[in-house]
């Protein structure tokens, strides 16, 4: 019973996220809604910040699990910008409000860890200096993180297919960051 309760004020979260802003619902919104009394609710979340974490955390570890099988930072970005069109009310309404810094870093998090992987995989086998790795993963962080907020930031007028098309153009450039990487390097390693 304990977990139908958490997952119905989970669901009421998310029904009244897509009504109005985050800072307009209040813990009585949701204990209204969701047909419940306000112990019930301080018995699973301390309060709608922890709330709010929580849906960001789910999102991370679904992104997790997906890293942990493998796969290519396409279906990766793929599904980060899927997940966040088909949510998109939710998102205008946490961008509308003050606590926007949550999805932000969800955000930032996620493209880390796609970028992460990606590069990782395009230098291995290769002798690339780590401070090298390290600063391309950072550039285009910053960039790819810097595009998703702008995204979120105007409503997502944009359809996913649209930015991913964007992101391909960028990545071609990351490919070619990491190939003058390697062939520095070579070039550094036959004196």
């Amino acid at each position: 019973m304990a977990t139908t309760t958490k997952e119905l004020i989970y669901r009421t979260f998310l029904d009244l996220l897509r009504q109005k802003p985050f800072d307009k619902i209040t813990v009585r919104d949701i204990v209204e809604s969701a047909n419940i009394n306000r112990n019930t609710f301080y018995y699973y979340y301390s309060d709608i910040y922890e709330l709010l974490e929580e849906i960001f955390s789910v999102e991370e570890s679904k992104m997790v699990e997906t890293h942990s099988e493998g796969f290519r930072w396409l279906v990766a970005f793929s599904n980060l910008l899927d997940i966040s069109y088909s949510n998109k009310k939710i998102i205008n309404n946490i961008c509308a409000s003050r606590s926007y810094e949550y999805l932000e870093t969800y955000m930032f998090k996620s493209s880390k860890m796609i970028l992460n992987d990606y590069v990782r995989k395009l230098v291995e086998g290769h002798d690339v200096p780590e401070q090298t790795v390290d600063f391309i993963i950072s550039f285009y962080h910053y960039a790819v993180s810097g595009c998703l907020t702008e995204w979120y930031r105007t409503g997502m007028r944009e359809t996913p297919e649209e930015i991913l098309a964007e992101f391909m153009l960028m990545f071609e450039g990351l490919v070619n960051t990491v190939d003058r990487a390697i062939e520095r390097q070579n070039d550094a390693d036959s004196f």
